[in-house]
């Protein structure tokens, strides 16, 4: 291939969607083929799945397997899909049909929304104006590639991929939830009602995230944010009926107290101004009317085997979120803790913690001793351990979960390593300082003024946009309800949390300001005189941000090794003769 059209694929705005369809579809199609081929049969919960569809494809509306504990929402895709199938006349296997519904969703649906929702939390306003957000398009230019590869990323999360080969709810759901936030940043209130009401179609958890996550976004959205300036608590409880302004700081400059008297103010903006809020709030209101309806008329929340579904208060999960957190984004995390053991100083540029002050480098004092007692409680009053955990050798956390049992002190010894995690995690979220925009026209000018002594570069760049504190808060929340309400531990259920956090975390480099020379169909002399060999150091490492390749690596190395070890480490049962038995997620 010529070297300019090799440029042209490489660093075109274009180049970035092209490479990442290409690449997710090449991936996840040899994975779906691999699977078909070496395990042609329902495997484990497939087993359940496949036979529901089947009955609803054979017209059996009415019959329900007592083993299904999710809404039917799959199975009326699968009857759509293989009726789809059956006219195209490529309908030969029903397992293969069925599995291709996720192959499908994570190439047409997934990435699409990803990239989608990852542009427009990019591209957030600055300030709640209209005025505010074109500005904040004129000042800052977003790598598209940068967006890309996270998006590619994203659908490479192992506990995510895993299943595109395999028939179960996991990636429509997901997929759906994904579907009803885009709406919802866009402001499409019709739709967000189709997709929210379908979500919960797929699984009951969906109502934490359709109902409370985006509703507590559309309470922040309603109400005007006040300034910057922290307030005293007795500015915040002296809220009267004038008050319409709520405090919700930038995570980069928000202390654990921050977090407090921005829930609280919220809490009294919301009360002063409930009317406005609850029309803003009826389409999540509706998902609540519709989630009340049928709990009321199934008499619970799951559909079947209610005995061992219960829900239950178990908040060790939240621990475990926190490992799970830093064990599948570790790339993107080391910065935090290389700076605790590295001085700064000695560190290259690209290695140094991108965060934009060093109070975060570990929680203070005060708030680490009471936040790792209620840890210590928690660990030690609520280890839940359900009996399917145990008895299930098949899955991961069987061995997770035989190695905390191992030692009555194992448990304890990993709440340093929760606590660490918790706080890198919220950290993380923090966005790197913006440099001010450079002079148009070249160098400033010299005066006969003398020069004025400059501070420090850490004051002069601060964040201008973010992730704030209410976002945190509702995050955090969400997050709790869907996780302390299961009785089972399980990757897949982490999967949403995590995945909104993904969305939401900012990039380790700061956007470039734009200047008259980014206009369409100009080029710097800069860019035009790199050669082809700087242009790609600039995309691998020195102008991106180098943990996506990392976290590129990572998750290509997990899904790898799981990929393996679920088609060629079988093993068999006793009391199952003839059936391979396989590791999974």
């Amino acid at each position: 291939m010529p070297v300019s059209r090799l440029e042209r694929l490489l660093f075109r705005p274009t180049g970035g969607p092209l490479i990442a369809h290409l690449v997710l579809l090449i991936a996840s199609g040899y994975w779906h083929y691999k699977v078909n081929a070496t395990v042609p049969e329902p495997y484990l919960d497939e087993v359940f799945h496949v036979r529901q569809a089947q009955a609803y494809w054979r017209g059996q509306w009415r019959i329900w397997d007592p083993k299904i504990t999710t809404p039917p929402g799959l199975y009326i895709i699968s009857y759509l899909h293989l009726y789809l199938l059956q006219i195209q006349g490529r309908l030969s296997n029903i397992t293969f049909g069925l599995r291709s519904i996720n192959f499908i969703a994570a190439n047409v649906l997934i990435l699409v929304l990803v990239r989608g929702l990852l542009w427009k939390i990019r591209h957030a306003r600055v300030s709640g104006s209209a005025a505010g957000q074109r500005r904040s398009k004129q000042l800052l230019q977003w790598s598209e590639y940068e967006i890309d590869h996270v998006a590619l990323n994203i659908c490479l999360f192992p506990p995510l991929f895993f299943f595109y080969a395999l028939y179960y709810t996991d990636v429509l759901s997901v997929g759906f939830v994904l579907l009803a936030y885009h709406l919802f940043l866009n402001r499409q209130t019709a739709g967000l009602m189709v997709a929210g009401l379908s979500s919960l179609l797929f699984r009951q958890t969906n109502i934490f995230w359709v109902a409370l996550f985006l509703g507590g976004l559309e309470v922040t959205r309603s109400i005007e944010r006040g300034d910057e300036s922290r307030p005293a608590w007795t500015d915040i409880m002296r809220a009267n009926g004038t008050s319409v302004r709520y405090y919700d700081p930038l995570v980069s400059e928000a202390y654990f107290e921050d977090y407090l008297k921005s829930a609280s103010s919220i809490t009294l903006c919301t009360l002063i101004n409930l009317r406005t809020v609850v029309q803003s709030l009826i389409p999540h209101l509706t998902f609540l009317a519709a989630f009340s309806a049928f709990i009321l008329w199934n008499n619970g929340v799951v559909l079947g085997d209610k005995a061992n579904h219960i829900a239950s208060l178990h908040l060790t999960q939240m621990l475990y979120f926190w490992t799970y957190i830093l064990f599948f984004s570790s790339p993107l995390l080391y910065h935090y803790f290389l700076t605790l053991i590295v001085p700064p100083r000695i560190l290259s540029k690209p290695l140094r913690s991108p965060y934009p002050s060093t109070k975060h480098a570990l929680p203070r004092l005060a708030i680490a001793l009471p936040i790792t007692t209620a840890m210590l409680a928690t660990v030690h009053f609520n280890t839940l351990i359900h009996p399917f955990t145990l008895a299930d050798n098949r899955h991961y956390v069987f061995y997770v979960f035989r190695l905390l049992l191992r030692h009555a002190s194992i448990k304890y010894l990993a709440i340093p390593i929760y606590l660490l995690s918790a706080h890198a995690s919220i950290t993380a979220l923090s966005s790197p300082p913006t440099p001010p925009p450079p002079q148009e026209g070249g160098a400033p000018k010299a005066t006969a003024k003398p020069e004025t002594k400059q501070p420090p570069s850490s004051a002069r760049e601060t964040p201008t946009q973010g992730n704030r504190a209410s976002f945190v808060l509702i995050w955090l929340a969400t997050t709790a309800l869907a996780l302390c309400t299961a009785p089972l531990v399980e990757p897949r259920y982490f999967i949403l949390p995590w995945l909104i956090w993904r969305l939401h975390l900012p990039p380790s480099l700061p956007p470039r300001p734009r200047t008259s020379l980014d206009r369409p169909g100009r080029k710097s002399a800069t860019r035009k005189s790199r050669t082809l060999r700087a242009r790609i150091k600039a995309v691998l490492y020195t102008e991106h941000d180098h943990g996506l390749w990392l976290e590129t690596a990572w998750f290509v190395a997990v899904n790898a090794v799981t990929g393996y070890v679920f088609l060629y480490w079988g093993f068999r049962w006793e009391q199952e003769e003839g059936r391979v038995q396989r590791f999974m997620w």
